[in-house]
């Protein structure tokens, strides 16, 4: 017994809790595209899933308290593709901010369980490809969250 404990441990410390990825304005892809990939592999976890990104302090006057969209094409391990369009709300609720940027923090998905265990490749367009004023770019966070009886 003590033995499974002490191998499930080392499992669960192999990978790391968290992911995080953000991808420039100029370094997304040539189609306009932010493309992550996040791995959904441990069954025996959830996941929260975070969208974040910089605005430019220059332009955020004319972004404050405005929505842009984000549809996001989850492609599981499969093949399967499902889309979705879901709102970025800016509003005077960032997470940091200097002289330069305000940053800004959405969760995406709560406790998610994925149809399918494996690496999913995610990918964005944001605002349906026109530009946002003083986007900088777009990042995603996923946490693994561990049931408590499995720690």
């Amino acid at each position: 017994m003590m033995l499974a404990a002490v191998a499930a441990a080392g499992v669960s410390c192999s990978r790391p809790m968290s992911y995080e990825k953000f991808v420039s304005v100029e370094d997304r892809e040539a189609n306009g595209l932010y493309s992550y990939t996040i791995d959904l592999s441990d069954s025996l976890c959830t996941y929260d899933v975070s969208f974040y990104s910089r605005i430019d302090a220059t332009r955020f006057k004319e972004m404050h308290s405005r929505d842009f969209s984000l549809m996001v094409t989850w492609t599981a391990p499969s093949g399967q593709r499902y889309r979705e369009t879901v709102y970025f709300g800016l509003f005077d609720d960032s997470t940091g901010s200097d002289s330069y940027s305000r940053q800004y923090v959405k969760p995406y998905r709560k406790s998610l369980v994925p149809v399918e265990y494996g690496t999913w490749n995610i990918e964005v367009l944001v605002n349906s490809g026109a530009e946002v004023p003083g986007f900088r770019g777009l990042g995603i966070i996923c946490k693994k969250n561990i049931p408590d009886g499995a720690r």
